[in-house]
């Protein structure tokens, strides 16, 4: 998709951008458990766009089904990153083995009502977030300038 002046446009990094603002505007507010949430999101978003750029489908991995996956589910972005060397590559091993993590956080931060959500952790989720959008558009601007 193109976007005003010819540029080249990728919803999922455009959502995985705005996700990353949310998350910033949240944690601003001490909302850890939505910034957690949000920053995920953005890293999550930001991964399929890579992925994606990258020819890989979701139909190339077998969902909980046991079937191929008709969408990107959570366990295929966050297992594929850390795994495919590829986009271990691209996002470096520290970066991409911290998805699984930025998971747990959110699952922490979106179901258990009885765990409290640090400010650390929350401020490391948007850092981490910040590392994946960047690389991932950085790389994205690269293969298309």
């Amino acid at each position: 998709m193109t976007g005003d002046g010819g540029v080249t446009v990728n919803p999922e990094l455009e959502l995985a951008k705005e996700l990353l603002a949310d998350a910033r505007l949240l944690i601003g507010q001490r909302c850890h458990r939505s910034t957690v949430s949000r920053a995920y999101y953005a890293a999550y978003h930001a991964c399929i766009a890579l992925m994606e750029s990258l020819k890989l489908k979701p139909q190339n991995y077998p969902g909980k089904s046991g079937r191929p996956a008709s969408r990107w589910e959570h366990g295929i972005v966050t297992a594929e990153v850390a795994a495919d060397p590829r986009l271990r590559t691209i996002l470096t091993v520290p970066v991409a083995s911290q998805l699984r993590w930025q998971y747990m956080q959110r699952i922490r931060g979106d179901y258990r009502v009885s765990i409290r959500i640090a400010q650390l952790t929350a401020q490391t989720a948007v850092n981490l977030a910040e590392q994946i959008v960047t690389t991932v558009e950085g790389y994205l601007n690269a293969q298309h300038p």
